[in-house]
């Protein structure tokens, strides 16, 4: 689980980044390095004052913990530091383009951090949130962890945001917005009804196959070669049609199709800014499902290597669907139909940042499922790369922002009063 844990800790310190918080310790740590790491790579040379004051305004990061944080990133050789005398002066970035950040910062926490019994807890109990709603009784069965433990988490996770706490059906179920995103109570609802397992193996289904089409799910009762069981069917028959999910659709002839995808994250792992990337990769996914899934005539068989040709050539060759299985990629921007002959259409992408990104992430996602890169604040990067008077300008109509305090702990606050009675 050692890729997991950077993970989880990003999440945590976004969530948490506002709050002072006793109980985490390492954890926080390990959460704002994997922070600071994903936006520098790839950056040049970083004054240290920039880089104070923009990991300070635009990700969580207190001033105070950036030259620890720092310090943990050399040992792994991500920076090296330039010091003027005893104080850094300048951070160079020397990430690997394609090393996994949270694996390599999961190893080291893994190796040089240890863990005290709240985050552990608190790993434990988003690992469950990550995969599915949970019946809050049912969690904290299933997981083992002492009771005034695992309230002290969910207290936190609740003024925090990390999760919520919905009734559905006389049972408390518990949602992390930072995983699912739409339709909360609706989710809730599902879960209560059918049980977190089955809601789990359902998205574990649908994230390996990424953009299926609904209407031949519903037809042979499996998607990508893997049977689904009634429950399962019905799990994403409530997805599609309630507003958890939001299928894609491309009309051809007479006919209408969505294409099924994993709900949509929360900001935490789906930042803002990168939402319209996730719709075009989502359309280009769709688009390409068709002509592998439900063709006309011309099957598209390996549609990676199709997405990749896109990517890096510019264009696809002509044929005589393209203009009603692209449509929806020429609406949002991504690409542009050209006429060669007949009913032949040829798609060429419009060479921007934007669109190569989304391209990239619909490979991904054809390959793996997963949603990755997407929690980058792009605010932060462009900052990063200016000078100190752009900085000062970005944050000098903000006000100081006031750091709000943690839920009180019980326990502490106890021996607090006794310690205050002694005096």
């Amino acid at each position: 689980m050692t890729k997991e844990i950077a993970e989880f800790a990003f999440d945590l310190h976004t969530g948490l980044g506002s709050y002072d918080v006793p109980d985490f310790d390492d954890l926080k740590l390990i959460g704002m390095a994997a922070t600071l790491s994903i936006h520098i790579r790839g950056l040049g040379e970083i004054p240290y004052e920039v880089l104070r004051k923009v990991s300070d305004h635009l990700m969580k990061i207190p001033s105070i913990a950036l030259e620890p944080i720092l310090l943990v990133l050399n040992d792994l050789e991500f920076v090296q530091l330039v010091r003027s005398k005893k104080r850094i002066s300048k951070v160079i970035p020397r990430i690997p383009v394609f090393d996994d950040i949270y694996q390599r910062i999961g190893a080291y926490a893994d190796s040089e951090c240890q863990l005290n019994s709240h985050e552990e807890a608190s790993l434990m109990i988003l690992d469950a949130l990550q995969k599915s709603p949970e019946n809050r009784d049912a969690l904290f069965n299933r997981l083992g962890i002492e009771k005034p433990l695992f309230d002290r988490c969910i207290k936190i996770g609740n003024s925090s945001g990390i999760l919520s706490e919905h009734m559905a059906r006389g049972r408390h179920i518990l949602i992390s917005p930072f995983y699912f995103m739409d339709n909360l109570d609706t989710l809730a609802d599902a879960a209560a009804a059918v049980g977190s397992n089955a809601i789990s193996s359902t998205l574990s289904k649908v994230k390996n196959n990424q953009g299926w089409p609904l209407g031949l799910i519903r037809r042979t009762e499996e998607i990508g070669g893997t049977k689904l069981d009634k429950t399962e069917l019905a799990v994403i028959q409530k997805l599609a049609t309630e507003g958890i999910v939001r299928p894609p659709t491309i009309k051809f002839g007479k006919q209408t199709e969505s294409f099924l995808f994993t709900p949509r994250p929360g900001k935490t792992r789906l930042n803002a800014a990168n939402r319209e990337i996730y719709e075009r990769a989502m359309a280009l996914i769709s688009a390409i499902r068709k002509g592998q899934l439900l063709p006309d005539r011309y099957r598209i068989r390996q549609p990676v290597v199709l997405l990749r040709a896109l990517r890096d050539r510019g264009y696809l060759r002509a044929n005589s669907e393209a203009r009603d299985q692209y449509r929806n990629l020429v609406v949002l921007k991504v690409a542009t139909l050209k006429h060669t002959s007949g009913d032949r259409w040829q798609l060429h992408l419009h060479k921007t940042s934007e669109n190569e990104k989304a391209l990239d992430l619909a490979i991904t996602l054809l390959k793996s499922g997963d949603l990755a890169g997407m929690e980058v604040n792009q605010d932060a990067r462009i900052a990063l790369t200016r000078d100190e008077e752009y900085i000062q300008s970005l944050i000098s109509s903000k006000e100081l922002k006031k750091r709000d305090e943690s839920p009180i702990d019980p326990q502490a606050s106890v021996e607090l009063e006794q310690l205050i009675l002694k005096l």
